[in-house]
């Protein structure tokens, strides 16, 4: 395995070379470490280095926690995942009774999706919203579809496991995961993050605007059981290890959480096949955060991807590094050549895109393209090819679409100016 570990550290000397990066790497088969490797800083202020003790936000990795806090449940006899919800919820009505666990679970609920909504300027900012203030946000909100006929991530139906979790067991979340879950599996850096309390080793998370780095006031805590958690890639491993035994749950109970339902989710994971394994995956984001944790179950292989750079193209990093640890081809890292248009074709994508809360603007500045995201962040852009747009400096690109009608899409969002 020692060339494996080589032609990955390879691969990321030429990525960092070319783009910003910061954060951790792990790559483990068959309970071994193959490559184990952090990047960058966890506080650029306080010049601290990232290490293997290093917390970071997970974000939506939560999830997969949450579900199986949910199925423990299930197992103690204590919850079906057919039940209605408002079995749990007699003090709101308004919830839909044909709304189920597993619907909440596999995202097909139909509820309001938009998690923004809370707080569409700060976006779950440094203020706790209790849960009675999210309800009251989201229990009106008409239903997107009918339950179990469509698929749609939805944050608010994973606060709400979170809550049957709370109401079933009669504990708060994070005791139940801390007594059944984090002290079993020796998980001692794992927990609810809290910007009030003093967490030690705990990575502040970045992001970007124009030609710099900027910091990320974005706090989780609000997000709950959708995505509040904060963990250590060393704890990770011990996650990662547990669920190919039965110490958590049985197997019968773990095949049905990586069963695959509609858009291939199954329970807090995504499942799917590559390199002729089946894969369960999932991200982790925000504005200051960036995470892959994907599972090749068949040949007992796991690459994580960590990174306090909300920016970071956590995706494609982990997939080549994948292509290095299955002798598949794959390319070293590379920045795209800039093609030449007339500035026409920068005007004619110039305008606003607006769906819901989500808010982009592009803008030409002389002979320069810029797309800015919420009114606050400068993206910076070159065009590769006529529809295709890179960062100037970070590993991302950005698409135009044009519809048969002439509407414009950036991103998949809609012009609303012409």
């Amino acid at each position: 395995m020692d060339y494996i570990n080589a032609k990955i550290n390879d691969y990321m000397e030429a990525y960092t070379k070319l783009w910003p990066f910061s954060g951790a790497i792990v790559v483990v088969s068959n309970g071994k470490e193959v490559f184990n490797k952090t990047y960058g800083m966890a506080s650029r202020e306080h010049g601290v280095p990232i290490t293997p003790r290093t917390k970071f936000k997970i974000a939506s990795l939560t999830k997969q926690f949450t579900c199986i806090a949910i199925m423990m449940l299930k197992e103690s006899g204590m919850l079906n995942v057919n039940e209605s919800i408002r079995t749990f919820f007699p003090d709101y009505t308004e919830l839909d009774e044909r709304i189920t666990i597993h619907h909440l679970m596999t995202h097909t609920s139909g509820l309001f999706n938009d998690f923004s909504v809370v707080d569409p300027h700060l976006y779950l900012g440094k203020r706790l919203f209790t849960q009675s203030e999210v309800f009251e946000v989201f229990k009106d909100m008409p239903l997107e579809f009918q339950p179990g006929e469509g698929w749609d991530y939805c944050f608010f139906g994973y606060y709400l496991l979170g809550v049957i979790i709370e109401r079933v067991s009669g504990k708060s979340y994070i005791e139940f995961l801390k007594e059944n879950i984090f002290e079993p599996l020796g998980m001692k850096n794992t927990g609810l993050d809290d910007y009030i309390e003093i967490i030690p080793n705990k990575a502040s998370g970045y992001y970007v605007s124009d030609e710099k780095l900027i910091c990320c006031q974005i706090d989780t805590m609000s997000s709950f059981s959708a995505g509040a958690l904060y963990s250590t890639i060393e704890d990770m491993i011990l996650w990662d290890q547990a669920l190919y035994s039965e110490m958590l749950v049985s197997k019968n109970t773990m095949d049905e959480m990586f069963s695959p339902y509609k858009e291939d989710y199954g329970y807090g994971w995504i499942i799917d096949k590559a390199f002729n394994n089946k894969r369960v995956r999932h991200s982790g984001g925000m504005n200051g955060f960036s995470h892959q944790f994907h599972r090749y179950i068949d040949d007992k292989v796991t690459i994580l991807v960590l990174s306090n750079y909300g920016f970071t193209n956590s995706f494609d990093i982990n997939e080549n590094i994948a292509k290095i640890v299955f002798n598949d081809d794959y390319n070293m890292p590379s920045k795209p050549e800039e093609s030449q248009f007339d500035l026409d074709l920068y005007d004619s994508y110039s305008g606003i895109y607006e769906e819901g809360f989500l808010k982009y603007e592009v803008k030409r500045i002389q002979d320069k393209l810029y797309f800015i995201q919420q009114d606050k962040w400068v993206m910076p852009i070159y065009p590769i090819s006529q529809n295709i747009f890179h960062h100037t400096w970070i590993d991302r690109e950005y698409s135009f679409q044009k519809n048969n009608k002439g509407e414009i899409y950036f991103c998949g969002i809609k012009k609303v100016n012409y």
